[in-house]
């Protein structure tokens, strides 16, 4: 893993967490990922089985700022 991947979750992480209303959730879903690759599929697996609207609202958010993260290189 480069050094570059660990800041852009870190980075990410920040980013998101003032549009997301469960943060731990979303926090530990970051920290436990690898790269922002691994956390981006992971987000999508996610996003198709979750069934309470506030978790996968806050997944959408995630996955919007992995997309601009990743278009940024």
């Amino acid at each position: 893993m480069s050094l570059r991947k660990v800041i852009n979750l870190e980075e990410l992480l920040y980013d998101v967490l003032p549009y997301i209303s469960n943060m731990e959730f979303i926090k530990n879903l970051i920290k436990e990922a690898k790269d922002i690759n691994e956390l981006e599929k992971k987000v999508k697996e996610m996003l198709e089985k979750e069934d309470n609207i506030t978790k996968k609202t806050d997944l959408k958010i995630l996955l919007e700022k992995i997309e601009i993260y990743k278009q940024q290189g």
